[in-house]
């Protein structure tokens, strides 16, 4: 089974955790006394949670793959000559961020 999505509340993965776990044990009746964690790996499946945390470990690194649909939306490479001299170098610049908090604001004006 393979469920996944990344709107899923905590509370719906563990909903859909439970009835993975029954649906081990129904297919695979050996896995009845056996604990969930032997019983996936009986089954040769992961369970969803674990699922979600690679999917999201993953879908950083594979922004960097030529292929990838969105790579062209990241920086310009930088050159290597200046990296390798660099302690910390990275193949792309991290975007500069800045954040306006605008405090006091009114839409109101006074008369």
């Amino acid at each position: 089974m393979v469920v996944w999505n990344h709107g899923l509340s905590k509370c719906q993965t563990e909903a859909i955790e439970a009835i993975q776990r029954r649906v081990i044990r129904i297919i695979y009746a050996v896995t009845t006394f056996m604990s969930y964690s032997v019983a996936l790996q009986y089954a040769e499946l992961r369970s969803i949670s674990d699922m979600r945390g690679k999917r999201s470990r993953d879908f950083p690194r594979k922004l960097f793959y030529p292929f990838n649909c969105i790579h062209r939306l990241l920086p310009p490479a930088r050159d290597t000559e200046i990296t390798s001299r660099l302690r910390k170098a990275t193949t792309y610049r991290y975007p500069i961020v800045t954040v306006l908090i605008a405090t006091n604001l009114s839409f109101i004006t006074p008369s």
